[in-house]
């Protein structure tokens, strides 16, 4: 099985990488003919040239996003203590980097520990702060918090946005991938949340939401023994 796992990994990797190395061959010819043929493009052409440019780098996300999703399942875990609200701190500060005159304000709980796999541990915090700070980008002002609660005598830990939130009836596609709520304007490509749901339940911990529209969301999970 390991033998297999690995030439499966094998494999996922030249699939990525040959398709990475199309992409940015097409991007790289897009930007060589914006600057060669700059005075021969009308508007209309340049439009085009940069939807082709930003559509290699959409997919370039997506190979991405899909290898790690292929990953999550045969990565073996490595559990230690984790201190959540320094890596929780971590994830924000490259969030604030990325669009630093966006108004926002963010609320972490301190002492947050958890027995996890590191590497999964963070991609589980880049991959849920970083949704709630996409579905926020609409608000004067965003607010996201990290904590942690206890419920049903298990310790939950959660991260809360005052995005747009959803309707709790589509609750269930949530975390299923390539799902797209009805009415995100968001970019993505639904791999996200899957992600997050194969990492926390490798974990023998689950994943759920609440959430009303207008009223934000509220995303909790639990890592298990």
């Amino acid at each position: 099985m390991t033998e297999a796992n690995k030439n499966l990994e094998a494999f996922n990797a030249t699939i990525a990488h040959d398709l990475c190395s199309a992409v940015t061959a097409i991007s790289g010819y897009c930007q060589l003919l914006a600057e060669v043929c700059r005075s021969q493009l009308d508007d209309q052409g340049k439009a085009y040239l940069g939807s082709i440019q930003g559509a290699t780098l959409d997919m370039k996300q997506l190979i991405k996003s899909l290898l790690n999703f292929s990953r999550v399942s045969r990565v073996e875990l490595c559990r230690e203590k984790i201190d959540l609200s320094a890596m929780a701190n971590v994830v924000i500060e490259h969030l604030r980097l990325s669009e630093p005159r966006r108004r926002a304000t963010f609320r972490i709980a301190s002492g947050v520990t958890v027995e996890g796999d590191p590497g999964l541990c963070r991609s589980v915090l880049d991959n849920l702060i970083g949704n709630a700070w996409k579905h926020s980008c609409d608000r004067e002002e965003t607010f996201i918090e990290f904590g942690v609660t206890h419920q049903a005598g298990g310790t939950a830990y959660f991260v809360r946005d005052n995005g747009p939130g959803f309707d709790m009836a589509f609750a269930d596609r949530l975390f299923a991938c390539f799902e797209r709520l009805p009415g995100t304007t968001v970019q993505g490509h639904g791999v996200g949340l899957a992600t997050v749901e194969r990492i926390v339940s490798r974990h023998g911990g689950r994943v759920w939401a609440e959430s009303e529209p207008g009223e934000g969301a509220t995303f909790f999970f639990t890592m298990g023994a």
